[in-house]
């Protein structure tokens, strides 16, 4: 039956020395894992550690080189803003007055003022459009000799280039800048003259920053095979610490980094690379730096390293100790797994009984909801899968017509349970015999109940054959309509139950669907656990289910059945003997039988002698009210109890839930429930409201100290008192006194 889920077993063929063994080492591992764990973290706090500082370090470097380019912006900004300098872009000429000689002079003097207050700024030049002279920080000069050639072009040719471009400020990336003869790297910031001309261009401002000055800040960053670099905005490198032959050499730099700020590790040309990225506002230049991941992780790979080898020599020493303990203790190991044998034992014994009862309530209708059902199935460790459910109920006969007793012949019920499980292969079901009937649940995955009944029809065919030739057993089996729930099951089971009265005694037994039955009129349906339910239902005041009851038998008589005039009549005197065993059974436990009989004799007269069902169905829902207003008249008084009790005795310190359950003779639980229903809040929020508000109306009225109030109020203590009024009020007690006067 693939419905019963089996209790865990271990089954192990090796000895109980071995599983001793494996129990030591278990243990064992309990260190490894801790130190394996400590690598972990180590490792995740030394790579965060690494990429911070890496990090750091990189935005210090951004942070110099935009300092940097707000200086030179600065310093560009005070020579476009000099008068000497405009006067000199309007009355330069060609060859130079012995005045304006004199006034390059200073201006030269100006500039190494400014070169020689940031060492980062390797020149500066002023170009002058008309005359074609240029000044610098060292010297002054025409702009088309040789003097200066940048990228393989002479200074004018590169300055027209340049204005080509762009009017504003910019700034290039010069890898081949030759002055006086030095050929070096350059950025070059270029500012037009005058100062944010939109015409035309008199001159120009150049300031000359060297890459290797920049480079240098990276120092600490390209340690041991790492690299760094600057990519403009048009994605040209800038101040690479590395050189062309390097990354023709396979050198491989990331291509797209994402977000403003980061860390990450890479494969870069085959090797695992650390590679921090920071974008600077200013500019929108990405400062870019990678090192090796062996030297980020350095400190880490030396801990793992001794990790690894305590963790060797502990699980050596322990695999010694295991071998030798539990070649000692391997005998009480061996009785220890004897008892927890026998302890599973005893559970597997159990649990037929458990599953037992949870099909017997199942089929009774003593689940009120699918939670509930669903809940009882799991608890015993069963499974039902399928959209659908129904119930089977069999009796089996021999062929003599006598009815087999399973008690005594326990070979017998065997066979037919192992017949049934072949019938029913493919399903969950669960499955429960005594004596000589058996009571299934079984589940289905198909809502095609035509396929169903084929399907079963056919595997009965086989079974009813092997069953009458082996040893002449004959069965009856009555199968109910299906339920998409289980709580609702037991209209199926009385279905199948049902069905086995209308089975007519062959060579080969029956199999019977309740729906496909033969409809007789002269027998109505009503049987004895029916009857007792129904009554059990009206006594508990449970209106819902006394309605489901109810339908369900009027629906099969009247409906289904279409019992005729005599034999409804004698449904009618079932169902009126019905009500006199409830009224008797009532009478003794109500305080008010008096006014039911009243209500119940005027519906009565109503009535006349003619069969009503709905009279019948008023008067037992009559008296299912009645009970159930009395059951809650008895609760109101209790609560209502409960309630005068609190308001009594709340300023008593040990005053307390436990106390009312104690005096009550009912479960804590339970009052707490009544009480949160009558009352409308918590015991607990409940009492300390009273206990707040009079001691609000001593703070206020009295002068006596938080102490007393706190005793009077019913706290313990003076602190657990100022605790609970903060909490509410949100101020201290002495706070509040000072307010409300």
């Amino acid at each position: 039956m693939r419905n019963l889920l089996r209790l865990p077993i271990r089954r192990n063929k090796q000895s109980v020395f071995r599983k001793y063994v494996f129990s030591y080492l278990l243990f064992l591992c309990l260190p490894i894992a801790f130190g394996v764990q400590q690598y972990v973290q180590t490792q995740e706090v030394l790579t965060k550690s690494a990429t911070d500082l890496s990090l750091q370090i990189l935005r210090m470097s951004q942070n110099t080189v935009d300092r940097l380019f707000v200086e030179s912006d600065a310093v560009v900004s005070a020579i476009s803003d000099d008068n000497n300098v405009l006067s000199m872009l309007l009355n330069a000429t060609s060859p130079p007055t012995p005045e304006q000689l004199y006034n390059y002079s200073l201006l030269r003097s100006s500039l190494n003022r400014y070169v020689i207050t940031n060492k980062l700024l390797q020149d500066i030049f002023i170009c002058f459009a008309n005359s074609g002279a240029v000044v610098s920080s060292k010297t002054a000069f025409d702009m088309n000799d040789s003097l200066v050639n940048i990228n393989g072009m002479k200074l004018s040719e590169w300055l027209d280039e340049v204005s080509k471009r762009s009017t504003q400020k910019q700034y290039y990336n010069l890898n081949d800048v030759t002055i006086e003869g030095k050929q070096s790297s350059m950025l070059a910031y270029v500012s037009p003259l005058p100062n944010g001309v939109q015409g035309k261009v008199l001159g120009s401002i150049i300031v000359f920053i060297d890459q290797k000055d920049i480079t240098d800040l990276f120092q600490l960053l390209v340690e041991d095979n790492g690299y760094a670099y600057i990519r403009d905005g048009q994605g040209q490198v800038i101040a690479p610490t590395f050189t062309s032959e390097q990354l023709k050499s396979g050198l491989t730099l990331p291509q797209s980094l994402t977000g403003k700020l980061g860390s990450s590790f890479e494969e870069l040309g085959g090797q695992s690379m650390l590679v921090s990225h920071s974008r600077s506002d200013q500019n929108g230049w990405t400062y870019i730096a990678a090192q090796p991941s062996s030297v980020v992780l350095a400190k880490a790979e030396t801990i793992k390293r001794a990790i690894l080898t305590f963790a060797g020599i502990t699980l050596g020493l322990g695999i010694l100790a295991a071998l030798f303990l539990a070649y000692r203790n391997s005998k009480p190991f061996s009785e220890l797994l004897n008892s927890m044998s026998e302890l599973r034992s005893q559970i597997e014994h159990q649990l037929p009984l458990l599953r037992a009862s949870v099909l017997d309530r199942l089929l009774k209708g003593y689940y009120k909801d699918e939670a509930g059902a669903r809940a009882a199935l799991e608890e015993a460790w069963i499974q039902l899968r399928g959209v659908g459910y129904f119930a089977i109920s069999v009796t089996a006969n021999r062929d003599d017509r006598a009815e087999v007793a399973y008690e005594e012949t326990e070979e017998i019920r065997s066979f037919l349970t192992e017949r049934l499980e072949q019938m029913l292969e493919g399903f969950d079901f669960l499955i429960n015999v005594e004596g000589n009937r058996a009571d299934l649940i079984v589940a289905f995955e198909e809502n095609d109940p035509e396929a169903l009944r084929a399907l079963l029809g056919e595997r009965w065919l086989v079974q009813a054959d092997l069953l009458q030739e082996e040893n002449g057993l004959l069965l009856t089996i009555g199968i109910g309509r299906g339920t998409a729930l289980l709580h609702e099951l037991w209209r199926s089971h009385n279905e199948a139950r049902q069905a086995l009265e209308y089975h007519i005694p062959t060579d080969r037994g029956e199999l019977i669907w309740y729906e496909e039955r033969v409809q007789d009129s002269s027998y109505y349906y009503y049987p004895l656990d029916m009857e007792l339910k129904l009554i059990q239902t009206v006594k508990n005041g449970d209106m819902e289910g006394l309605d489901r009851l109810l339908q369900h038998l009027l629906d099969v008589n009247l409906l289904e059945r279409r019992l005729n005039t005599v034999t409804r009549r004698q449904f009618q005197y079932e169902l009126q003997g019905t009500l006199a065993k409830l009224l008797e059974q009532v009478e003794a436990s109500s305080d008010s039988f008096g006014k039911l009989r009243e209500k119940l004799a005027a519906q009565n007269t109503e009535s006349g002698e003619a069969f009503n069902p709905e009279v019948w169905k008023k008067a037992l829902q009559t008296i299912c009210e009645h009970l159930s207003h009395q059951k809650k008249d008895k609760y109101i008084k209790t609560a209502i109890a409960i309630l005068e009790m609190t308001k009594a005795q709340f300023t008593d310190p040990n005053f307390s839930l436990t106390g009312l359950a104690s005096h009550f003779k009912l479960s804590e639980s339970f009052i707490s429930i009544l009480f949160k229903d009558h009352v409308g809040e918590n015991f607990s929020d409940y009492v300390e409201r009273l206990r707040l508000e009079l001691a609000c109306g001593l703070l206020k009225g009295t002068d006596k100290s938080i102490v007393l109030v706190a005793q009077e109020s019913g706290y313990n203590s003076d602190k657990t008192f100022r605790r609970a009024f903060k909490r509410v009020y949100g101020i201290q007690p002495t706070s509040y006194r000072e307010s409300s006067r």
